[in-house]
């Protein structure tokens, strides 16, 4: 299978939430809390393995909240830098079976997600901070590196072969120790030579022939994944990148649950960013961070059902709709985004006009032929002039507070 048909449904999907889940989750400062706290390891596993408790953990739940925002994926934190494993893996004892929760994690959320009908992906982190060789690089200590790698090499092998079909993998963690303490900066191509990732890739897809991976094995492979910041996307706008690509985002700062972390995004900013993503041909990951028994807490559940009332009004313009085309209809000062599917052309307004005439220049080989208000299904005017079409007919106040949605008809 090629790869324009693997990834026929991910561009179709636009949106999906991310779920940074772990025994972090128990200390309450997000993933990284046992690196930029500096927590020895035993310290770290004494601290917070009787906590992580999974007590409350129901992922039928976790399914409710990702339709509930219109998210059609789910990608779980199987592995993240602190080494603890969420399902029964035969290479450690650091895991969720063999401590306090007593179950496979993973296997529950593979079943739940099948059942909600939601494509199922895997984050796994190659790093481990446990691992003394992660920390001296495979320069100082080959032998110990070797091992690091078989190790990762194996997990991911249990991962592609005990849950079924498995749609995502989601890589993170092959840069170098961010204290610089190898002693030199590897390149991209170093690095996966040292992770062994082309190899560790061959593998996964004799494993799982449809599935979709990520570039941050430091081989390009399917997608690119820019976190929390646009640039990418406007690389995209300027001509700089088309490769499929997907923005991976916070709700606040942090990933994982971390309370006080109160730098919330608002809903109309999240919603923003996914028509921004759709526009330029991109996919949206939102993350949420559940508590370390499971549980999410009931701010993030009324965010994303927020999210999902704009979506449910509004999805024939996010899902399925491609940007790349789109260019002419989305430049220089315009108050939309352009997303477009056939000849169905939306334009999300996220600076509303009113009842003042707005302009689209005539920059494209298109005739609209017919234009109106999706959230209304009201009929709009066009008037065609020497350079510009006009949209006239809106009503005063905007029916969507976040971003109403025009749909045209184009015609070649």
């Amino acid at each position: 299978m090629n790869r324009a048909e693997r990834m026929r449904w991910w561009h179709d999907a636009r949106f999906g939430m991310f779920i940074h889940w772990g025994l972090y989750s128990a200390g309450g400062l997000d993933c990284w809390i046992m690196h930029d706290m500096g927590i020895a390891a035993d310290e770290y596993a004494r601290r917070l393995v009787p906590r992580f408790t999974a007590a409350n953990y129901d992922p039928d739940q976790w399914m409710a909240v990702a339709k509930s925002a219109g998210c059609r994926y789910v990608i779980l934190t199987a592995r993240h830098h602190d080494g603890y494993c969420l399902w029964d893996t035969d290479t450690t004892d650091h895991s969720a079976p063999r401590t306090t929760p007593r179950r496979d994690l993973i296997g529950e959320f593979v079943r739940a997600a099948r059942k909600a009908k939601l494509r199922v992906g895997m984050y796994y982190s190659l790093l481990d901070w446990r691992y003394p060789a992660y920390i001296a690089g495979p320069r100082k200590d080959r032998k110990g590196w070797r091992e690091l790698v078989d190790y990762v090499h194996a997990q991911v092998r249990e991962l592609m072969t005990r849950y079924g079909r498995i749609d995502i993998l989601w890589y993170d963690g092959a840069w170098r120790d961010q204290a610089g303490r190898w002693g030199y900066k590897p390149t991209h191509a170093q690095l996966a030579k040292a992770w062994r990732s082309k190899e560790l890739n061959a593998m996964v897809r004799r494993l799982q022939p449809r599935i979709i991976i990520n570039d941050r094995s430091f081989v390009e492979e399917d997608y690119g994944t820019p976190e929390q910041a646009v640039d990418w996307i406007e690389q995209v706008q300027r001509g700089k990148s088309s490769r499929p690509w997907e923005l991976c985002d916070t709700i606040g700062d942090l990933w994982g649950d971390a309370p006080p972390d109160l730098n919330r995004k608002t809903p109309r900013e999240a919603i923003h960013r996914l028509i921004t993503c759709a526009s330029r041909d991109g996919n949206f990951l939102l993350n949420i961070g559940p508590k370390a028994d499971g549980g999410v807490r009931p701010w993030q559940r009324r965010f994303m059902a927020r999210i999902g009332e704009w979506v449910l009004a509004h999805g024939q313009a996010i899902y399925g709709c491609g940007g790349e085309w789109n260019r002419p209809f989305s430049t220089g000062l315009a108050p939309w985004r352009a997303t477009r599917k056939g000849n169905n052309l939306y334009l999300h307004l996220l600076r509303y006009p009113g009842t003042r005439p707005f302009s689209i220049a005539r920059m494209h080989p298109y005739r609209i032929t017919s234009a109106r208000l999706l959230d209304t299904n009201q009929r709009l005017t066009i008037a065609r002039e020497a350079d510009c079409d006009r949209i006239l007919g809106l009503p005063a106040r905007s029916p969507d507070p976040i971003a109403p949605v025009i749909q045209l008809r184009l015609s070649p």
